[in-house]
């Protein structure tokens, strides 16, 4: 039962490979647009944080909602599964395969930026972190909201505030409380490390993204009877 959620995530995604395939494609394509296209480096950075974040949280969001509304979530827990260990293999998971399926679009964007091995490296720790935090908000968002079109407000909405309050939209260094905001915000770190790729520098928020990482991880382990609890009323 240790791996029995990881497993069935990795074996049902390597079998639709179809959609697999679209997963790597899509992202890469619009990387490749973007980055050779005439839009400048920096406001390009923010379209890349923007959508790994995005495409991490529904590639957890919308699977839970869907074995939920089909039926699995509730087999698997009641077929031994403890609810905390269904929830953090899914989002470990899920945030392994976007990381995967996310790779080839991260790695065109940092050679057209000219990134040095240790700026990818960097990045690519940064990049880790903020799935890993994405995929875990997208349990929560799966489990909280009562159908796919209240899932996809709430985590639009939810998702746009975060990474703006991580300054991705901003174009000009914070002060007052946006400075402060942005200090604490989750996926700040993703965001610094791509423009550490054009203007250098040093990558901020890497603290703040383990935080997190963490905090969220222990919210969602301890809450993780009620999260599928919810999860199961969704089928």
């Amino acid at each position: 039962m240790a791996s029995l959620v990881w497993g069935l995530e990795w074996r049902l995604a390597l079998s639709k490979r179809r959609e697999l395939a679209l997963r790597v494609l899509v992202p890469l394509a619009l990387v490749f647009v973007i980055a050779s296209g005439a839009l400048p480096a920096v406001a390009g950075v923010a379209v890349y944080a923007v959508l790994f974040v995005v495409f991490a949280h529904f590639g957890t969001a919308l699977p839970a909602l869907r074995d939920a509304e089909s039926g699995i979530t509730l087999r698997v827990v009641r077929g031994g599964v403890s609810p905390a260990g269904y929830l953090m293999q899914r989002v470990a998971a899920c945030s392994a395969l976007a990381l995967v399926e996310l790779l080839p679009a991260f790695l065109v964007a940092s050679v057209f930026l000219n990134a040095s091995t240790s700026e990818i490296l960097i990045a690519l720790a940064a990049l880790a972190v903020g799935i890993w935090i994405a995929s875990l908000m997208g349990v929560v968002a799966a489990a909280v909201s009562g159908s796919r079109s209240e899932m996809v407000v709430m985590c639009g909405v939810s998702l746009v505030l975060l990474l703006h309050m991580s300054g991705v939209f901003q174009s000009a260094s914070a002060s007052g409380l946006a400075a402060t905001l942005e200090g604490i915000a989750p996926f700040r770190a993703v965001h610094e490390s791509f423009v550490t790729m054009v203007a250098g520098g040093a990558v901020g928020g890497a603290a703040a993204s383990l935080a997190w990482a963490l905090v969220l991880s222990a919210v969602v382990w301890l809450t993780a009877p009620r999260l599928t609890a919810a999860l199961e009323r969704s089928g």
